[in-house]
């Protein structure tokens, strides 16, 4: 029995001993390779053991018996695999792999794909994209699959509004600003676009319809270059001149960028309403000449301390400066006899300086062998803007004939600030990769307002006494969640998350002593689940439940006029909306199609709201109304020519929406858009290069009202001088059919707008890069990742 006792105590010893794995890692000509990735693989897709190769590019890892593949990666690239059994220890002695200078040649023959579909999200790559050269982001948005730009608000095709981020960083601008932001980024700096419809539970829950993530160029390891850029567009009625400047650099354990841009330039915008009273037409010209200049700095840095802890930093600024000069008259005509029996002439002015400084600090932690890591966020962010817009006009009326003058004045003074903490986990096992974090945002707005309006006077107004009050918005956001990530051995992944975001808003005015308090807690949930069948076949079901939380800009009450009958607004009552998003995706090689629904609950946007008794015209933002859309959506990348790919996306929805005020119906309606985008390589030595972008929408039907169809042609010729020189020459919306009308009925006046943004343009840019392929340093393979996903503020 003692006996029987001890050779179980034997054998036992025999399975469960630890025995040793060793080797050095060094490239062909047997340099090290330091700080490399050594992974263990038994049955499963995470590693049962890893360890980083130290600077003389040794390793040892210690695990028990069996059969279990080796493999050794460094910056996303596999230099080494082999099945090994393991009885005993074993030492590998030195294993060779490709030479740096090898592997980074497969790396740039390698072509990427245009389009990427992951288990959450749409990747666009827009590198060497012929279309964006000399371009901003906004134009890089304006050709992304799924996206659509119209007036310069950017929405997912089918869908609502979405937010922005900038490297995983959430841009907590209204429209107005966003938009002077992204015309400020080059689109030589920009990577890839993210378009993330049903985001997973670590992004925070805001945006109603999902997330657009822009994603700036990173260096190569071991490389820098810096690339410089001038361009001259000329519109109809004003040019633009332009300097872009990017440099990136990656050498041995430091990784940094830096971008330096500014445009100057103006912009013509053709604005018009026809409002039909019961006793009269309003027919209301208000253009506006914009002049602006923009200058926009980013700058970033990435450290690795150590093998398991990597620290950085990113600095954004904009400093903006914009004037614009409208002349606006107002012709009141009478209905009975169509003739002219008012008309009211104004100037008005806006002198705006917006300025942001952005900064983020973060650091990631790896926590264990096997891939688990502690990511640190914390950001802040400052805006600062100080608007001013005088107006002034005259009245006149000619039967019996009378002049009246009016004056005004609105200025604002606002200061936004937020500062954020975000802790997020990941910890692979080998069942699956889970993930949980927190974050809590601490915002606060204020300002400071004067204003004054006479209304109509028999005399020119001198005297302007102002009227000043101040208010303040606060918001406070905790957040945590959970989320779960799977792959099964039948080609099955799932992502499952739950999040919990609690927030307190508080609005008010201080000269009155007056506030409104606004807390409310909810649950998110999201799941993303993808199956593929065979090579090239892959099916996506996907959900999630997002909120849509006011910009600062549409909380405040500032009032600006355009004359003493008509003036815009924003609104500190307003409600978050809540909206659930479902997806059905089938992929098939080159082929996406897509079945979704979403259903937005207390969805806000301006109105324009007449009194049918004073003609008094209000443009505010409010809660509207409820809305359902169906839709179905193709993405199709034809590339079966060397000499032409085209990108090209149809969306078909039908929305039904129901109001939820009295002045106003919902519609309800079918939505279509076809679009597609083309480049050509029009000589054998792929220096002459031709894009063809076109897009048309039919007319829709959006929440309250209903607009007219529109499209845009642009064509864009560029021409490679050299390996480092690029020359583009394009035409946008050669055909001017890029305008928007539209048509609401409210407080049972009918409306009529019709808006263009003076989007008709010719463009020279010139591009020049300088820099090495490969930087010449002791240790070449040392050195950080490529891409870095951090979540911000």
């Amino acid at each position: 029995m003692n006996r029987l006792l001890f050779i179980a105590f034997i054998l036992s010893n025999v399975l469960t001993a630890q025995v040793k794995i060793s080797g050095k890692v060094v490239t062909a000509d047997h340099t090290p390779v330091a700080f490399a990735e050594v992974l263990l693989f038994a049955n499963g897709p995470v590693p049962v053991k890893n360890q980083i190769t130290n600077e003389k590019g040794e390793f040892v890892l210690e695990y028990k018996t069996g059969s279990y593949k080796l493999k050794i990666s460094q910056f996303g690239s596999i230099l080494y695999t082999k099945d090994i059994e393991l009885g005993s220890d074993l030492d590998l002695g030195e294993i060779l792999t490709n030479n740096a200078q090898e592997l980074q040649a497969v790396v740039i023959t390698q072509k990427k794909e245009i389009v990427e579909r992951k288990v959450d999200r749409l990747v666009f790559n827009i590198e060497n994209t012929i279309s964006t050269a000399g371009g901003d982001a906004l134009d890089v948005l304006k050709i992304t699959p799924g996206v659509q730009i119209q007036n310069e608000s950017i929405t997912i095709a089918g869908k609502s509004t979405v937010r922005v981020l900038l490297d995983d960083k959430m841009i907590e601008l209204g429209q107005e600003e966003l938009t002077n932001l992204l015309k400020s980024i080059p689109a030589e700096n920009i990577k890839s676009i993210e378009v993330i419809t049903t985001p997973p539970a670590k992004y925070e829950a805001l945006g109603n319809s999902g997330l657009v993530n822009i994603r700036l160029k990173k260096a190569k390891k071991d490389s820098w270059n810096l690339s410089l850029g001038t361009g001259y567009l000329q519109r109809h009625h004003d040019p633009e001149g332009s300097t872009t400047s990017n440099f990136i650099y990656n050498k041995n354990k430091l990784s940094m960028s830096a971008s330096l841009n500014y445009r100057d330039g103006g912009i013509y915008l053709e604005q018009e309403s026809k409002i039909h009273f019961a006793d009269g037409l309003w027919d209301l010209n208000y253009p506006l000449q914009k002049k602006h200049k923009m200058l926009n700095g980013i700058v970033s840095m990435q450290y690795i301390a150590t093998p398991k802890w990597v620290l950085g930093f990113q600095y954004l600024t904009n400093l903006n400066k914009t004037d614009t000069d409208a002349t606006r008259s107002l012709l009141i005509y009478d209905n009975n006899t169509n003739e002219v029996t008012q008309n009211i002439t104004s100037v008005g002015y806006a002198f705006l300086r917006p300025t942001l400084h952005s900064v983020n600090v973060f650091n990631e932690y790896k926590l264990n062998p096997t891939g688990g890591k502690m990511i640190v966020n914390v950001d802040y962010f400052k805006y600062k803007s100080n608007d001013s817009r005088p107006y002034e006009g005259t009245s006149e009326e000619y039967n019996p004939p009378k002049k009246e003058f009016f004056k005004g004045i609105n200025n604002n003074n606002q200061n936004i600030s937020n500062f954020s903490g975000k802790v997020d986990f990941e910890l692979p096992v080998e069942w699956a990769t889970l993930g949980f974090g927190g974050k809590v945002s601490f915002s606060d707005t204020k300002n400071l307002i004067s204003t004054f309006n006479s209304d109509f006077t028999d005399q020119p107004v001198t005297d302007l006494p102002l009227q000043d009050f101040d208010f303040g918005y606060k918001e406070n956001v905790q957040a945590v969640y959970v989320s779960g990530n799977k792959k099964f051995a039948n080609n099955l992944e799932s992502q499952i998350g739950l999040r919990f975001e609690n927030t307190q808003a508080k609005s008010y005015e201080a000269d009155l002593h007056e506030s409104v308090n606004n807390s409310y807690t909810r649950l998110f949930p999201s799941f993303n689940i993808s199956y593929t069948p065979q090579p090239h076949s892959v099916y996506r079901l996907s959900y999630s439940k997002r909120i849509d939380r006011p910009t600062f800009a549409q909380l405040n009450p500032n009032i600006a006029y355009i004359n003493p009958f008509q003036s815009i607004q924003g609104n500190p009552l307003l409600q978050p909306a809540f909206i659930d998003n479902f997806e059905f995706i089938y992929s098939y090689k080159k082929l996406e199609s897509k079945l979704y629904y979403s259903h937005d609950k207390n969805v806000f946007m301006q109105i324009s709201t007449p009194d049918p008794d004073t003609n008094i015209v209000r443009i505010v933002t409010r809660n509207i109304f409820n809305m359902e859309r169906y839709g179905v959506s193709e993405i199709y990348v034809f590339n079966e020519f060397k000499w032409w790919t085209s990108n090209n996306t149809a969306d078909l929805n039908y929305t039904k929406s129901r109001s939820l005020i009295e002045s106003t119906k919902g519609v309800e309606g079918f939505n279509l858009k076809l679009a597609t985008n083309n480049d050509f390589i029009l000589n054998d030595k792929k220096t002459l290069l031709l894009n063809l972008n076109y897009w048309y929408v039919f007319p829709k039907t959006e929440g309250f009202v209903k607009l007219a169809a529109s499209s845009s042609t642009a064509v864009t010729l560029q021409y490679l001088l050299n390996d480092n020189l690029r020359i583009s020459l394009k035409a946008n919306d050669i055909f001017r059919t890029e305008k928007i009308k539209f048509n609401p009925t409210v407080n049972g006046v009918y409306q009529e707008y019709s808006l263009y943004n003076d989007s008709r343009y010719i463009q020279l840019y010139l591009n020049y890069r300088l820099g090495s392929k490969k930087a010449k340093i002791i240790n070449r393979n040392t050195g950080n990742e490529e891409e870095r996903k951090r979540v911000g503020g």
